[in-house]
């Protein structure tokens, strides 16, 4: 299904997966559609970011009820509401009930974290290939400063 979607003429120039792979299986089931089909990725990106920082930061999502499109979080600066009110429109916001639920988070973070088969092991999967020479670049980044730090930095090693 993904690869068809990636052989579509609007990702002719190029293409995005975020959340996917999301194990090791994943990532070398992915590799190996792409090389059958003649397809290859060019960079994958790992943001490191310390798991407490990660659940507080889910923790501190707020959604417009005008507009989910508003980012709000209660920990981030750049994104920081006005009080209780949506820092874009003044909206009304609400939270995602499995935002705030620690247990659901740390069972997400578990399967994230996970540098064995998890999600981290699909990452180290295409870093290993990277350093095999495969023609992959593997970006690293801190993800624990802004989003324009971050933005910045990742534009920076692109």
């Amino acid at each position: 299904m993904i690869l068809d979607r990636l052989q579509r003429a609007d990702c002719k120039n190029g293409w995005l997966l975020d959340g996917f792979p999301r194990n090791k299986n994943q990532a070398i089931k992915l590799d190996e559609a792409l090389k059958a089909a003649g397809m290859r990725l060019d960079i994958v990106v790992e943001i490191l970011l310390d798991r407490e920082i990660a659940k507080n930061r889910i923790m501190g999502r707020r959604l417009c009820v005008k507009d989910n499109n508003h980012p709000n979080n209660i920990f981030i600066d750049a994104i920081k509401p006005d009080g209780d009110k949506c820092r874009v429109c003044g909206g009304d916001l609400k939270t995602r009930d499995d935002d705030q639920d620690e247990e659901a988070i740390n069972k997400r973070h578990n399967i994230y974290y996970d540098a064995e088969v998890g999600t981290l092991a699909s990452a180290y999967y295409f870093r290993d290939l990277a350093k095999q020479g495969e023609g992959l670049k593997y970006i690293t980044l801190n993800g624990k400063p802004g989003v324009k730090d971050v933005t910045e930095e990742l534009l920076s090693k692109l």
